[in-house]
Protein backbone atom coordinates (compact mmCIF):
# COMPACT_ATOMS: atom_id res chain seq x y z
CA UNK A 1 0.00 0.00 0.00
CA UNK A 2 2.71 2.20 0.49
CA UNK A 3 4.60 1.72 -2.65
CA UNK A 4 1.25 2.56 -4.16
CA UNK A 5 0.30 5.67 -2.09
CA UNK A 6 3.81 6.96 -3.27
CA UNK A 7 4.54 5.65 -7.13
CA UNK A 8 0.97 6.19 -8.14
CA UNK A 9 1.17 10.08 -8.25
CA UNK A 10 4.45 10.10 -9.46
CA UNK A 11 3.35 7.75 -12.86
CA UNK A 12 0.25 10.43 -13.06
CA UNK A 13 2.86 13.69 -12.87
CA UNK A 14 5.12 11.38 -15.78
CA UNK A 15 1.53 11.13 -17.91
CA UNK A 16 0.73 14.41 -17.35
CA UNK A 17 4.33 16.00 -18.45
CA UNK A 18 4.17 13.64 -21.52
CA UNK A 19 0.65 14.55 -22.77
CA UNK A 20 1.49 18.55 -22.20
CA UNK A 21 5.09 18.43 -23.02
CA UNK A 22 3.86 19.47 -26.47
CA UNK A 23 1.80 22.94 -24.87
CA UNK A 24 5.13 23.50 -22.84
CA UNK A 25 7.10 23.25 -25.54
CA UNK A 26 5.31 26.03 -27.29
CA UNK A 27 5.09 28.31 -24.49
CA UNK A 28 8.53 28.24 -24.01
CA UNK A 29 8.77 28.84 -28.04
CA UNK A 30 6.69 31.49 -27.61
CA UNK A 31 8.30 33.01 -24.96
CA UNK A 32 11.62 33.11 -26.49
CA UNK A 33 10.80 34.19 -29.80
CA UNK A 34 9.18 37.23 -28.30
CA UNK A 35 12.61 37.43 -26.37
CA UNK A 36 14.68 38.00 -29.41
CA UNK A 37 12.24 40.81 -31.44
CA UNK A 38 11.95 42.93 -28.46
CA UNK A 39 16.26 42.81 -27.67
CA UNK A 40 17.51 45.84 -28.52
CA UNK A 41 19.00 46.65 -31.84
CA UNK A 42 22.25 48.30 -30.31
CA UNK A 43 22.63 44.37 -29.23
CA UNK A 44 21.35 41.74 -32.33
CA UNK A 45 23.01 44.55 -35.03
CA UNK A 46 26.53 44.02 -33.94
CA UNK A 47 26.05 39.96 -33.22
CA UNK A 48 25.81 40.01 -37.19
CA UNK A 49 29.24 39.72 -39.31
CA UNK A 50 28.44 43.05 -41.20
CA UNK A 51 31.04 43.25 -44.38
CA UNK A 52 34.20 45.34 -43.32
CA UNK A 53 33.12 48.31 -45.87
CA UNK A 54 29.54 48.79 -44.03
CA UNK A 55 29.57 50.99 -40.69
CA UNK A 56 26.42 52.09 -38.49
CA UNK A 57 25.88 54.42 -36.32
CA UNK A 58 23.07 55.80 -33.89
CA UNK A 59 21.26 52.50 -33.81
CA UNK A 60 18.02 52.37 -31.54
CA UNK A 61 14.79 50.49 -31.29
CA UNK A 62 14.63 47.22 -31.16
CA UNK A 63 15.24 43.98 -33.65
CA UNK A 64 11.22 44.10 -34.69
CA UNK A 65 11.31 47.93 -34.84
CA UNK A 66 14.67 50.00 -35.61
CA UNK A 67 16.22 52.94 -36.46
CA UNK A 68 19.99 53.44 -37.79
CA UNK A 69 20.78 57.15 -37.46
CA UNK A 70 23.89 56.98 -40.13
CA UNK A 71 24.75 53.56 -42.49
CA UNK A 72 27.87 53.89 -44.53
CA UNK A 73 28.94 51.75 -47.22
CA UNK A 74 32.61 52.06 -48.85
CA UNK A 75 32.39 55.76 -47.95
CA UNK A 76 29.19 56.63 -49.00
CA UNK A 77 26.60 58.03 -46.54
CA UNK A 78 23.03 56.55 -47.58
CA UNK A 79 21.61 58.10 -44.53
CA UNK A 80 19.41 56.91 -41.81
CA UNK A 81 17.62 53.86 -41.66
CA UNK A 82 14.22 52.36 -40.45
CA UNK A 83 12.42 49.03 -40.22
CA UNK A 84 9.52 47.55 -39.38
CA UNK A 85 9.58 43.63 -39.42
CA UNK A 86 6.71 41.25 -39.41
CA UNK A 87 7.41 38.50 -36.76
CA UNK A 88 5.83 35.90 -38.11
CA UNK A 89 8.35 35.41 -40.62
CA UNK A 90 11.42 34.87 -37.99
CA UNK A 91 9.45 31.66 -36.96
CA UNK A 92 11.10 30.33 -40.68
CA UNK A 93 13.93 31.16 -39.69
CA UNK A 94 13.20 34.58 -42.76
CA UNK A 95 13.42 38.17 -41.78
CA UNK A 96 11.12 40.47 -43.46
CA UNK A 97 9.16 43.65 -43.29
CA UNK A 98 9.48 47.01 -44.29
CA UNK A 99 12.45 49.04 -44.83
CA UNK A 100 12.96 53.01 -45.59
CA UNK A 101 16.17 54.65 -46.28
CA UNK A 102 16.13 58.46 -46.21
CA UNK A 103 18.72 60.94 -47.18
CA UNK A 104 17.92 64.69 -47.33
CA UNK A 105 15.35 64.47 -50.86
CA UNK A 106 17.01 60.51 -50.95
CA UNK A 107 15.13 57.53 -50.80
CA UNK A 108 14.75 54.31 -50.85
CA UNK A 109 11.49 52.12 -49.96
CA UNK A 110 10.64 48.61 -50.13
CA UNK A 111 9.50 45.32 -48.28
CA UNK A 112 12.49 43.08 -48.25
CA UNK A 113 12.47 39.12 -47.44
CA UNK A 114 15.93 37.47 -46.46
CA UNK A 115 15.79 33.71 -46.62
CA UNK A 116 17.63 31.02 -44.96
CA UNK A 117 18.95 29.91 -48.87
CA UNK A 118 19.98 33.07 -49.60
CA UNK A 119 17.38 34.42 -51.76
CA UNK A 120 16.28 37.86 -51.75
CA UNK A 121 12.65 38.81 -52.40
CA UNK A 122 11.72 42.89 -52.93
CA UNK A 123 7.89 43.86 -53.42
CA UNK A 124 7.05 47.38 -54.20
CA UNK A 125 10.55 49.05 -54.27
CA UNK A 126 11.29 52.51 -54.83
CA UNK A 127 13.68 54.93 -54.81
CA UNK A 128 15.10 57.99 -56.00
CA UNK A 129 18.91 58.86 -55.40
CA UNK A 130 21.64 61.89 -56.56
CA UNK A 131 24.40 60.33 -58.40
CA UNK A 132 26.50 62.51 -57.25
CA UNK A 133 26.34 61.63 -54.03
CA UNK A 134 28.02 58.17 -54.69
CA UNK A 135 31.11 59.80 -56.40
CA UNK A 136 32.81 58.46 -53.28
CA UNK A 137 32.22 54.93 -55.06
CA UNK A 138 34.99 55.94 -57.89
CA UNK A 139 37.73 57.74 -55.75
CA UNK A 140 40.60 57.94 -57.67
CA UNK A 141 38.83 58.24 -61.07
CA UNK A 142 39.56 61.13 -63.25
CA UNK A 143 36.19 62.28 -63.85
CA UNK A 144 33.11 63.13 -61.68
CA UNK A 145 29.58 62.92 -63.10
CA UNK A 146 25.85 64.14 -61.80
CA UNK A 147 22.37 63.20 -62.21
CA UNK A 148 19.37 61.46 -60.62
CA UNK A 149 18.21 58.14 -60.77
CA UNK A 150 14.44 56.84 -59.81
CA UNK A 151 12.60 53.72 -60.40
CA UNK A 152 10.02 51.59 -59.29
CA UNK A 153 10.01 48.03 -59.05
CA UNK A 154 6.76 45.96 -58.06
CA UNK A 155 8.33 42.89 -58.00
CA UNK A 156 11.77 41.28 -57.79
CA UNK A 157 13.74 38.09 -56.79
CA UNK A 158 17.43 37.60 -56.82
CA UNK A 159 18.97 34.12 -55.92
CA UNK A 160 22.77 34.28 -56.92
CA UNK A 161 23.47 31.54 -59.61
CA UNK A 162 19.98 30.76 -59.81
CA UNK A 163 18.07 33.38 -60.92
CA UNK A 164 17.38 37.32 -60.96
CA UNK A 165 14.08 37.90 -62.06
CA UNK A 166 12.71 41.80 -61.87
CA UNK A 167 10.52 43.59 -63.10
CA UNK A 168 10.32 47.53 -63.17
CA UNK A 169 11.70 51.02 -64.73
CA UNK A 170 14.66 52.48 -63.92
CA UNK A 171 15.21 56.15 -64.87
CA UNK A 172 17.88 58.44 -65.34
CA UNK A 173 18.10 62.37 -66.04
CA UNK A 174 20.54 64.87 -66.19
CA UNK A 175 23.20 62.74 -66.63
CA UNK A 176 26.29 64.88 -67.27
CA UNK A 177 30.05 64.26 -66.73
CA UNK A 178 31.80 67.45 -64.98
CA UNK A 179 35.55 66.51 -65.12
CA UNK A 180 37.81 66.41 -67.09
CA UNK A 181 35.08 68.50 -69.39
CA UNK A 182 31.33 69.35 -68.83
CA UNK A 183 29.59 66.92 -70.90
CA UNK A 184 25.80 66.64 -70.61
CA UNK A 185 24.41 63.80 -71.87
CA UNK A 186 20.41 63.94 -70.93
CA UNK A 187 18.41 60.60 -69.82
CA UNK A 188 17.32 57.39 -70.62
CA UNK A 189 14.95 54.56 -69.62
CA UNK A 190 15.02 50.70 -69.00
CA UNK A 191 12.42 48.96 -68.60
CA UNK A 192 13.44 45.65 -66.97
CA UNK A 193 10.99 42.38 -67.12
CA UNK A 194 11.60 38.68 -66.02
CA UNK A 195 12.45 35.80 -68.47
CA UNK A 196 11.39 32.60 -68.29
CA UNK A 197 15.25 30.93 -67.93
CA UNK A 198 16.44 32.83 -64.79
CA UNK A 199 17.23 35.98 -66.17
CA UNK A 200 16.54 39.50 -66.62
CA UNK A 201 16.36 41.89 -69.79
CA UNK A 202 16.07 45.27 -69.91
CA UNK A 203 14.93 47.60 -72.78
CA UNK A 204 16.88 50.94 -73.02
CA UNK A 205 15.99 53.94 -74.44
CA UNK A 206 16.65 57.18 -74.46
CA UNK A 207 14.20 60.01 -73.79
CA UNK A 208 14.55 62.51 -76.62
CA UNK A 209 18.14 64.32 -74.39
CA UNK A 210 21.39 64.99 -76.48
CA UNK A 211 22.72 61.55 -76.09
CA UNK A 212 20.21 58.96 -78.34
CA UNK A 213 20.41 55.58 -77.27
CA UNK A 214 18.58 52.47 -77.37
CA UNK A 215 19.63 48.84 -77.02
CA UNK A 216 19.36 45.71 -74.74
CA UNK A 217 20.47 44.58 -71.28
CA UNK A 218 20.71 41.24 -69.98
CA UNK A 219 21.21 40.48 -66.24
CA UNK A 220 22.30 36.75 -66.25
CA UNK A 221 21.86 34.34 -63.24
CA UNK A 222 25.30 33.60 -62.79
CA UNK A 223 25.81 37.54 -62.33
CA UNK A 224 27.36 38.38 -65.66
CA UNK A 225 25.71 41.80 -67.46
CA UNK A 226 25.95 42.13 -71.13
CA UNK A 227 25.13 45.33 -72.87
CA UNK A 228 24.37 45.65 -76.94
CA UNK A 229 23.16 49.11 -77.33
CA UNK A 230 23.66 51.54 -80.54
CA UNK A 231 24.58 55.59 -79.93
CA UNK A 232 24.29 59.04 -81.60
CA UNK A 233 25.00 62.47 -80.24
CA UNK A 234 21.71 64.33 -81.20
CA UNK A 235 24.03 67.18 -83.29
CA UNK A 236 26.66 66.08 -85.25
CA UNK A 237 29.38 67.86 -84.80
CA UNK A 238 29.12 68.40 -81.28
CA UNK A 239 31.36 67.78 -78.63
CA UNK A 240 29.82 64.93 -77.62
CA UNK A 241 29.84 63.55 -81.14
CA UNK A 242 33.20 63.63 -81.49
CA UNK A 243 33.39 62.24 -77.75
CA UNK A 244 31.06 59.03 -79.06
CA UNK A 245 33.42 58.63 -82.13
CA UNK A 246 36.01 57.46 -80.02
CA UNK A 247 33.58 54.16 -79.11
CA UNK A 248 33.65 52.59 -82.45
CA UNK A 249 32.72 52.88 -86.01
CA UNK A 250 29.65 54.33 -87.52
CA UNK A 251 27.03 52.45 -89.33
CA UNK A 252 25.28 53.28 -92.10
CA UNK A 253 22.42 55.09 -89.92
CA UNK A 254 25.48 57.33 -88.39
CA UNK A 255 25.41 55.01 -85.18
CA UNK A 256 27.98 53.49 -82.93
CA UNK A 257 27.16 49.56 -81.79
CA UNK A 258 28.39 49.91 -78.12
CA UNK A 259 28.79 45.47 -77.14
CA UNK A 260 29.91 45.28 -73.29
CA UNK A 261 30.02 43.03 -70.43
CA UNK A 262 30.72 42.87 -67.19
CA UNK A 263 29.97 40.51 -64.30
CA UNK A 264 28.13 41.78 -61.07
CA UNK A 265 29.00 38.64 -58.25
Amino acid sequence: MKENYFVSPLLNMASFLKTRSKLVLAIIAVYLFFLVINLPASVVLPAFKLPANVKANGISGTAWSGNIRNLYISGVKLGSVRWQLQPFYLITGAIAGNVNIEKDQQHIKTWLKLSPSGKIELEETRFKINLSSLQPLIYGMPFSYAGMASGHFPVSRIYKNNYVAMNGKLSLRNIEMLAPQRQVFGGLDIDFRAEKDGMTSGRIKDNGGQLQISGNLTIHKDGVVRLSAKLAAQQKGSTLDNVVSFLGARDVTGKIQLNNQFKLW
